[in-house]
């Protein structure tokens, strides 16, 4: 965005309070003029900068009318240039005393400010220079601003507490918003059309939390005179739906909120896609995500190959799959089926992983061993079953659960189980949960005695899965913080 000076709004400078001011009289001026700096009244638009660009030499000498925030003004005397963007993109408008008059013109060249918005119309052509352009015949204040936009943010907390400026004056920042929501776009046309599936809505605030080991955040429900907590998955209630009658499969684009640390993948408010398609098994999930993912890369970029970070992760189907155990074994070289507990034991000492039990551990260990090398897509299958209290036990292993996770970039983006839909074992395993929570583990999940009667009318063999909307707008943008592809990140409050 191009302007005469660059000011940071918010700040408490001379040059600030002195634009500040001059902008609020500009707007007086207007309004003696007998023009409402603040009109009610919608602009007639009949193109998009972009078409006026791309179609040129069709539209030239047409009369055309486009809206949009004034980026910048240059006065020549009796002439003043200025660019008008839209959501398209920009293009120069020309407003010319002799075209206009001396008392439009006048206001336009005393009045108008970058940063404000105006509705132009005009004959289509191109300046002496050759810049296509817009030379205006009729211009409208559409909106005042009272403060001039920066020429940049860089500073990374103005970025995320004001991001309307951030992505007002960046166009890559802009771009992430946009890639996020092709994402959302894709994947609900892929489940409503290819699979058959219904969108459904699910409650925030509950009783009781499940779907994930979490610390939940508690709120107080005045009328009812109870705590409620805000969602940590809303897992239990779309399986629920399925028990209702829902065969085709259920999904849910869902902000879940978790108590828990901040980092550059965690944010405690976040988005995902959670989808339960009954008669399906993990199996047929795993490849339904390879194609759904693979298909979305491709639509966004235009290719399977792109750049995150420091490397070029290859998206082409197929992509590996490394159980936990085989991941154990090439990295260690033991058995970990029969490992001893004291031989465990002394693992993860020396790894500095705690031991809980067998199961547990051991995913420790696999995820200090592995996780950061997981940079090309790569499925992890077969989780040990102390860790995955929802999962159904492995056909062939029932110490294992038929549960995986996608790892791109070295972060989980996506969860997946054949769901366990037998309230025999659903009960021992929410028990486990509750011994857990007796011992101090505040990161457990609460007995759900509604689901396991839900499942006693019989839930339908399914295969479920989370998709972490954040995580992959990171991968699709190159941007390696979740803060920056988040508009409205969760901050600190600013002091007073």
């Amino acid at each position: 965005m191009r302007n005469e000076r660059p000011i940071q709004d918010g700040g408490v400078g001379e040059l600030v309070a002195r634009d500040y001011q001059a902008r609020l009289a500009r707007a007086v001026l207007l309004e003696q003029a007998g023009i409402n700096p603040y009109p009610a009244e919608a602009p007639t638009i009949t193109h998009l900068t972009s078409q006026l660009l791309k179609e040129f030499v069709s539209l030239e000498g047409q009369t055309v009318s486009i809206a949009g925030r004034m980026v910048s003004k240059r006065v020549h005397g009796g002439i003043t240039f200025g660019h008008v963007e839209d959501q398209s993109g920009q293009i120069q408008s020309v407003f010319a005393q002799s075209r206009l008059g001396k008392d439009h013109y006048t206001l336009i060249r005393d009045a108008f400010d970058p940063g404000d918005f105006v509705g132009v119309t005009g004959v289509l052509g191109k300046t002496n220079t050759g810049e296509v352009s817009v030379f205006a015949k009729e211009t409208h204040m559409l909106t005042k601003a009272l403060r001039q936009p920066p020429e940049q943010v860089q500073d990374a907390e103005v970025q995320q507490r004001q991001r309307y400026l951030h992505t007002l004056v960046e166009r890559k920042a802009r771009e992430r918003f946009v890639v996020r929501s092709q994402i959302v776009q894709y994947m609900r046309e892929y489940f409503l059309n290819t699979l058959g599936c219904l969108e459904v809505e699910t409650p925030i605030l509950d009783s009781t939390y499940g779907g994930a080991l979490a610390r939940p955040f508690v709120t107080h429900h005045q009328a009812l005179g109870t705590d409620f907590f805000l969602r940590i998955a809303n897992e239990l209630y779309l399986k629920r739906m399925t028990v209702g009658g829902y065969y085709g499969g259920v999904f849910e684009f869902a902000r879940d909120f978790r108590n828990e640390g901040m980092d550059r993948t965690h944010n405690p408010e976040f988005t995902q896609l959670e989808l339960y398609k009954p008669f399906w098994d993990y199996k047929r999930m795993m490849e339904m995500a390879e194609n759904l993912m693979s298909s979305i890369v491709g639509r966004i970029h235009g290719t399977m190959k792109i750049q995150y970070g420091s490397h070029t992760i290859d998206f082409t189907p197929p992509w590996r799959r490394l159980s936990i155990y085989d991941g154990i074994r090439e990295k260690l070289d033991i058995e970990p089926t029969t490992i001893s507990e004291e031989t465990l034991r002394r693992f993860a000492h020396e790894y500095d992983v705690e031991f809980t039990n067998r199961g547990e551990t051991l995913l420790k260990l696999f995820e200090k061993l592995w996780e950061e090398e997981l940079i090309q897509p790569t499925f992890i299958c077969d989780y040990p079953a102390e860790t995955s209290s929802l999962a159904k036990r492995h056909r062939d292993d029932p110490t294992l659960t038929e549960r995986f996770e996608l790892f791109v970039g070295g972060m989980e983006t996506m969860n997946a189980y054949s769901e366990l839909n037998d309230p025999r074992d659903q009960r021992q395993r929410f028990e486990h949960e509750q011994q857990k929570r007796l011992a101090g583990d505040r990161e457990t999940m609460e007995f759900d005695e509604d689901f396991i009667l839900s499942q006693e009318y019989g839930m339908p063999l399914q295969a479920g899965i989370g998709i972490g909307i954040d995580r992959w707008v990171m991968l699709l943008t190159n941007t390696t913080h979740i803060r920056q592809v988040i508009y409205f990140p969760t901050l600190r409050p600013k002091s007073r």
